[in-house]
């Protein structure tokens, strides 16, 4: 057996081990919410910003200020907001700049929306696109009033960056996954994943091609899952599925 010399740099801290340890031992939401801004604040950026998009909906957990929460979601800013649309179409942690030329040639809609965050004190940040499954994303964002944050944010590791956003959206999930007492959490992981998929208004041959499975397969999964639910129709046991969190 060949053991490898000891790498002194494996004992080096890195720019993200402090948030993945408070990620580990946090026990609520709130938790998470502090650990972030904590570690927003101790790598030179003033915000933070957990958005979970899913199709038309999305959900955010934030320390911006409620004027401009309150601002992006009567809006829905995110349909324009140019960093999530970067986040959405890219796989890797991005550093990013409001003041970018590039944003000039935009419509006038995003030109009012880049604006209008600057005046909110977001200027620059660090953005890590997390892929969520069902054909969705989430992004963790950081940011700063000024660009100086950029100077460290480039020399971070896009690896541990993209491991830390998704044990952060992992544990975000958690609150969605308690499960019921009953024969509702006798759900299998397949009979949960295709219910899933129905709830994304996938037909049932969707759902067995997206799978790569036999069309009897998803519809005997699906007609079980309906049952433990005691569902008449399809649409009431996506219903109480998500009642239950368990989608």
């Amino acid at each position: 057996m060949f053991i490898a010399n000891e790498d002194p740099s494996m004992s080096k801290r890195h720019h993200f081990d402090p948030l993945i340890e408070a990620i580990t031992t946090a026990r609520d939401p709130n938790a998470l919410g502090e650990a972030l801004e904590s570690f927003a604040q101790a790598q030179g950026f003033q915000h933070f910003a957990y958005l979970r998009l899913d199709g038309s909906r999305w959900r955010a957990v934030s320390n911006y200020s409620e004027e401009w929460q309150d601002r992006y979601y009567v809006q829905d800013f995110s349909r324009i907001d140019p960093i999530v649309k970067a986040a959405k179409q890219g796989a890797h942690p991005f550093c990013w700049s409001l003041h970018d030329a590039i944003l000039n040639r935009e419509s006038k809609d995003v030109i009012a929306f880049r604006d209008e965050a600057i005046a909110h004190g977001i200027v620059a940040g660090l953005s890590i696109p997390i892929r969520v499954g069902f054909g969705h994303k989430a992004v963790l964002t950081f940011a700063s009033s000024d660009t100086a944050c950029l100077k460290d944010a480039v020399r971070m590791d896009i690896i541990e960056a993209a491991a830390a956003a998704a044990m952060l959206h992992f544990a975000f999930s958690l609150r969605r996954k308690r499960w019921s007492s009953g024969s509702a959490s006798k759900l299998t992981p397949f009979e949960t994943t295709c219910l899933s998929w129905v709830a994304e208004g996938k037909t049932m041959q969707d759902v067995a091609d997206l799978l790569e499975e036999k069309y009897s397969r998803v519809r005997g999964s699906v007609d079980k899952a309906r049952g433990k639910l005691d569902a008449v129709t399809l649409q009431q046991a996506t219903a109480v599925a998500a009642r239950l969190m368990l989608i």
